[in-house]
């Protein structure tokens, strides 16, 4: 009985501690809808997941809000001119498009026709169509096949540039052509272009000469979204592979290993840009290995982490005071809100949070009575399961016993 004593008091533990945050929102200069920028410090200590934010009015009210960067919400899809579509069988498609917007950009979207294949691709760069310059290679364009009709949509990304022509090259050495039926962009009118900078990791380089590699081992308090990694390299000429791995736990009958596992590969090159994008890097900890073979070490002047913009969108009064709170208690809201967002306008003016920090004991914002709490619930669950096991071991021995 002891054992179940000690298990309950092990979920009360549990349920009953929250990770607790809050924030003020400042700079509301009018009544109406505000765009509000998350921080990276937010979206780390909610792990990525909005569910737990709430926006309160002075009355501990809840400001419902929408967040902004969906796919598919709040875009305007602009189709490029197709200038030429070369390919070399058994070897490459070329198709050269011409941005005559005039803006930075920093991905295409592709329109596809249903295909099971993969496609390795790069992607480069031209003022005149004559010199170009590389923007991403070795890049992979895979699952091409549309769940609900016969074309899909695929968005590949590299550095902003503002050349106006660009080239993508697929490789067409080990499969036909793909059919690329358009390409453009989606325009978001309300996420910023540029990307924000992560500065709460530290690193340290570690020249491993045995195996000819150069590790740069990156570490954090929390985890925290990388998108994209910019390097500052002073050597002049260099072509160097490159890999992202992460402490990745194997569990066996009897005991849990940790084990280096391989997260993504790229390419470090004096001719491309060096800002690099990733995907499922969502770490307090991980390596980048640079494979030197027999080169000196790459001299690396500077390393940056960036992560993609989230911005929520919510109707604000001028003369009102909101707080944010971050509670990993809650569950996900549903608000009419997410119903209207195509009556947003553009140019729709922001807010900023700000004095964000963290709670040490504080109680659920709704006031709701100890027996509506899941904290309740799960005592009534273990109490419950620890009477039944307590009397069904009380009849197994009296059962021996006779």
């Amino acid at each position: 009985m002891k054992k179940w004593i000690s298990l309950v008091l092990l979920f009360v533990t549990f349920w009953g501690w929250s990770q607790n945050y809050k924030a003020e929102i400042k700079n509301i200069q009018e009544d109406g809808f505000h765009q509000i920028q998350l921080s990276s410090e937010i979206r780390a200590v909610a792990n990525e997941n909005l569910a737990f934010l709430r926006i309160l009015d002075t009355n501990k009210k809840e400001v419902p809000y929408v967040i902004s960067n969906f796919k598919g919400e709040l875009e305007n899809y602009i189709s490029f001119k197709i200038l030429s579509k070369n390919s070399i069988k058994d070897s490459i498609t070329a198709i050269v498009i011409q941005n005559e917007t005039g803006k930075k950009i920093n991905q295409l979207n592709l329109k596809i026709a249903n295909a099971a294949l993969t496609k390795q691709y790069q992607v480069s760069g031209s003022y005149d169509q004559e010199e170009w310059f590389g923007l991403v290679a070795n890049e992979t364009l895979k699952d091409l096949v549309a769940t609900k009709g016969i074309d899909l949509e695929k968005t590949i990304y590299f550095p902003v540039n503002d050349y106006p022509y660009l080239r993508i090259e697929f490789n067409d050495k080990k499969s036909l052509p793909i059919n690329i039926q358009a390409i453009g962009i989606n325009e978001n009118q309300f996420l910023p272009d540029e990307l924000i900078e992560v500065n709460a990791f530290t690193y340290k380089i570690i020249e491993d000469k045995e195996r000819k590699v150069t590790q740069i081992v990156f570490s954090a308090q929390k985890k925290y979204q990388i998108d994209a990694i910019s390097f500052a390299i002073a050597t002049e000429l260099y072509a160097r592979e490159a890999r992202i791995t992460i402490k990745k736990e194997i569990k066996n009958k009897k005991s849990t290993t940790i084990r280096d596992g391989l997260l993504s590969s790229f390419l470090l090159n004096s001719k491309m840009d060096s800002k690099i994008r990733v995907s499922n890097l969502n770490e307090k900890e991980f390596t980048i290995e640079i494979e030197n073979k027999d080169n000196q070490p790459l001299e690396i002047q500077n390393i940056q982490l960036f992560q993609k913009p989230i911005t929520i969108i919510s109707r604000l009064k001028a003369n009102e005071k909101y707080e944010v709170v971050i509670d990993s208690t809650y569950s996900k809201p549903i608000y009419d809100l997410v119903n209207f967002m195509e009556s947003f306008t553009v140019g729709m003016p922001k807010a900023t949070i700000t004095n964000f920090y963290k709670i040490e004991k504080e109680k659920h914002i709704k006031g709701k009575s100890f027996w509506q709490t899941n904290l309740f619930m799960w005592i009534c669950i273990v109490l419950g399961i620890g009477i039944v096991v307590y009397f069904a071991l009380g009849l197994l021995k009296d059962m021996k016993n006779e």
